[in-house]
């Protein structure tokens, strides 16, 4: 038999970057079909946390807004987030711009993990973004609704995190309406379950059949993923 080692999932930020309009849009990017996570899918901007993100001992800190960090921790989250979208898309913001929307971990049965926060931005104006044309190679804005329709007619990959926060800000009406929910909701800890057999690769959510509900945990419409042919996790309702 053989023994799977789990892989510590790395500590990672992502940037929700919204752009006012009716409706507002989201801004996406597409990762490099090269890559090794998430090729040729359609992502929020963000990644790892590096050493240089920590922040040097004895700097004054503001409050952590995650519960479950320290002033610390966050402040290294944040300072990714950022780097990462100035990085990724040529959008310059401040870690104080940043307001905390979601917490995933990627499930241990993969090789590579993250530990990932989510949070929220307004896009600055006067900024013109710009993917990077190296671990991205096209960037997009679209309306929640505009991306829901484009993966149904398959024109793009949404991974399930990403295909989940859009379907929550597809039900709000404006920024402001985004940032009021964003900021009375529990953010919990989501590691989805991970279901492999011979026929069928599926993750679950909290709230489905297969995964037992979590407290604070708003249960989204679609509470599994299976994976189909082209690395496409298809969304199903239980």
């Amino acid at each position: 038999m053989t023994q799977i080692t789990e892989v510590e999932a790395r500590p990672a930020a992502t940037v929700v970057l919204l752009r006012p309009g009716d409706p507002f849009e989201i801004l996406l990017l597409r990762r490099n079909d090269k890559v090794a996570f998430m090729a040729g899918s359609y992502v929020f901007p963000g990644g790892r946390v590096d050493p240089a993100d920590y922040p040097s001992p004895g700097t004054a800190l503001p409050p952590p807004a995650f519960t479950d960090l320290s002033e610390v921790d966050e402040a290294a989250f944040r300072r990714a987030a950022v780097r990462e979208l100035q990085e990724e898309a040529s959008v310059t913001i401040g870690p104080g711009d940043l307001a905390p929307l979601a917490h995933w971990v990627t499930p241990e049965i993969e090789i590579r993990r993250y530990d990932t926060r989510f949070f929220l931005a307004r896009m600055p104006e006067g900024q013109v973004p710009r993917h990077d044309a190296g671990e991205m190679t096209a960037m997009a804005w679209m309306s929640p609704r505009a991306a829901i329709a484009r993966f149904e007619q398959r024109e793009l990959l949404l991974p399930p995190p990403t295909w989940t926060t859009i379907r929550q800000l597809e039900k709000l009406a404006s920024i402001d309406e985004v940032m009021a929910w964003a900021r009375r909701r529990t953010i919990v800890r989501v590691m989805p379950g991970f279901i492999k057999t011979d026929t069928v690769t599926m993750l679950t959510l909290p709230g489905d059949p297969l995964f037992p509900a979590m407290a604070g945990w708003e249960v989204p419409e679609e509470t599994r993923f299976v994976l189909e042919p082209g690395a496409r996790w298809q969304p199903l309702k239980a």
